[in-house]
């Protein structure tokens, strides 16, 4: 009887041994779940609209305002146009553009949401066209009068890096200048860096560039290059002179009343 009085004994610190362990193993994989659960929280997804609405305003700071574009057209790095344009961008995605060279002087684009409409010196009656309407060289008349990442695109993707944070947008409406955009952006300060621009066909139409400068003291995209895909020896680049934040009449967005008034005089009244 006495064999069997060591074995019993073993077999209670076994049990206790297992059970001390099972203890340390629970206590270990909670305080690893709270671990993760820590890490979850550092690395929740970003405020992705914040970050858009930032990087938009170091385009335009003000969501009404005028700005002063001139517009270049190289080929082979040669410089073969030079245009200017006025543009009356408001609110509620409503933005007038009016072209300021001696060519091209008295006309002028409407664009209100999805409609838009060229408005030519001579003529009594506004032309329909679509935002993909070529401006200049590759700068359509999107690029530089609605094109808002915050407001017509939503995140399908995002990625983050060391120094950049990389979206992927889709259009949420037809009236968006592009179906897709991959955009990345300086993951610091979300200043813009690139775009590449996407047609409904699924064609990348082409690259756009953010040049960083100062503009009255303050960080600004001084300049967007776009390169064509299918041309690459093709660029056109929109310089942004002056930027002035100004409350637009709503008479500047009424076509009725642009194609029987003039510009100026509607701006003195």
């Amino acid at each position: 009887m006495f064999n069997h009085a060591p074995t019993s004994l073993k077999s209670k610190d076994h049990i206790m041994f297992f059970s001390h362990l099972n203890k340390k193993i629970r206590l270990s994989t909670l305080l690893t779940i709270g671990l993760l659960s820590i890490g979850t929280l550092e690395a929740a997804p970003l405020d992705t609209l914040q970050i858009l609405e930032k990087a938009e305003q170091y385009r335009v700071k003000n969501e009404s305002a005028v700005i002063n574009c001139e517009v270049e057209v190289f080929k082979a790095e040669q410089l073969q146009k030079t245009r200017l344009y006025k543009v009356f961008a408001g609110t509620q995605e409503r933005s007038l553009v009016v072209f300021q060279s001696p060519a091209d002087a008295g006309q002028k684009v409407l664009m209100k949401g999805k409609d838009f409409w060229m408005f030519m010196p001579k003529s009594r009656r506004p032309i329909r066209i679509t935002p993909m309407q070529k401006l200049l060289g590759d700068a359509a008349l999107g690029d530089i009068a609605t094109l808002s990442w915050s407001k017509q695109y939503q995140v399908t993707a995002q990625q983050q890096t060391d120094s950049t944070l990389h979206f992927t947008l889709e259009a949420k409406t037809d009236a968006a200048s592009y179906q897709k955009i991959e955009l990345t952006l300086n993951s610091q300060d979300s200043f813009p860096i690139s775009a590449d621009l996407y047609l409904r066909s699924g064609m990348l139409a082409k690259t756009a560039t953010f040049t960083r400068g100062e503009r009255d003291g303050e960080t600004r995209v001084v300049a967007m290059t776009l390169q064509d895909q299918m041309k690459t020896d093709n660029k056109t680049v929109i310089h942004y002179r002056q930027t002035q934040a100004m409350e637009i009449p709503e008479k500047l967005f009424n076509p009725q009343i642009l194609i029987r008034s003039d510009l100026e005089q509607l701006l003195a009244e």
